[in-house]
């Protein structure tokens, strides 16, 4: 993974963090470098306890130009009942 898709990784995060403080949830986030999970949310009000792994959309550039690549959870994700939150790059 390059240096520019780690910042915007790093930048999509940050974005997901804002988003669920706004929604009324505690966002603890992953220290680790590595991991299936990137936050554990919880809200507020209600204790409801979600995970989350925050990708970035990547849209093909040859077959079938400007569709979304399908980004699928791991084994070990489903497992763990993660969720995907995906946001685009220039948001």
């Amino acid at each position: 993974m390059g240096r520019d898709k780690q910042k915007v990784g790093d930048i999509n995060e940050l974005r997901a963090t804002i988003k669920f403080l706004k929604e009324g949830y505690w966002v603890f986030r992953n220290v680790s470098p590595k991991g299936p999970i990137d936050m554990v949310l919880v809200h507020e009000k209600t204790g409801n306890v979600r995970k989350i792994d925050v990708k970035t959309n990547s849209y093909r550039q040859s077959w079938k130009p400007g569709t979304r690549i399908c980004r699928q959870r791991t084994k070990e994700q489903i497992k763990l009942g993660v969720e995907l939150e995906f946001f685009d790059k220039d948001e």
